[in-house]
């Protein structure tokens, strides 16, 4: 949980900036590219209860049933044209977009989603250069998450990281999270840690795999 959740924490609400404040989101909307996986079960999770209606995106049964559970009013398909199915929900425009896989795939889909003087924020490198002149008159914003940039160049504001996660164990103990595990792998070995990065790298996993205890 401490990963994702901080990566899902900053990307919302300092990349985004949203906030907690239930009136102030109501009425605005969010779209989760890859709402099933680690960071997207948390950040579901998140924008649900700080009051925005929350698209999802997943593309099977099980990972649509599970961005459900987890938040989502909506759930569309990332293999589909996200353009088409977020107008068919009655959404010409959203705020806030939260990328979080393909960003290459998606990123003229996000340009035409946003609403002038909305937000992206991506965790996903893009591999081909990116056009922000398609943002130009819409104003809008976009920026990167990186769950690491704190302590890594030693940031002045690296103890928000400290405080993030005691809101999240708060918020995991008083039951308002879910913990975002859907598979253990025991014990930790070569072959198991082959197996759990497998998994991962097969584009299907939900949620999150741990791999545990020593032979």
């Amino acid at each position: 949980m401490p990963l994702t959740s901080l990566t899902a924490y900053e990307a919302l609400f300092e990349q985004l900036e949203l906030t907690f404040d239930k009136d102030k989101n109501n009425g605005k909307t969010i779209l989760i590219i890859n709402g099933a996986g680690g960071v997207g079960s948390v950040a579901t999770q998140l924008a649900h209860l700080a009051g925005l209606t929350v698209i999802s995106t997943a593309s099977r049964p099980e990972s649509i049933k599970w961005t459900k559970e987890h938040g989502a009013d909506y759930v569309v398909n990332h293999r589909e044209d996200l353009v088409k199915q977020v107008n068919e929900l009655g959404y010409k425009y959203v705020e806030y977009i939260l990328e979080l896989k393909d960003i290459d795939g998606h990123w003229k889909e996000m340009c035409k989603l946003i609403k002038p003087e909305g937000r992206i924020a991506s965790i996903t490198e893009n591999r081909n250069p990116i056009n922000l002149r398609l943002l130009t008159d819409k104003k809008a914003h976009f920026s990167w998450e990186w769950m690491y940039t704190k302590s890594y160049y030693q940031t002045d504001d690296m103890i928000t990281q400290h405080e993030i996660l005691d809101k999240v164990a708060e918020m995991l103990d008083d039951g308002q999270l879910q913990c975002t595990l859907t598979r253990s792998i025991s014990p930790l070995n070569a072959k198991n840690l082959r197996e759990a990065h497998k998994l991962v790298e097969s584009g299907h996993m939900i949620g999150k795999v741990v791999v545990s205890d020593w032979e």
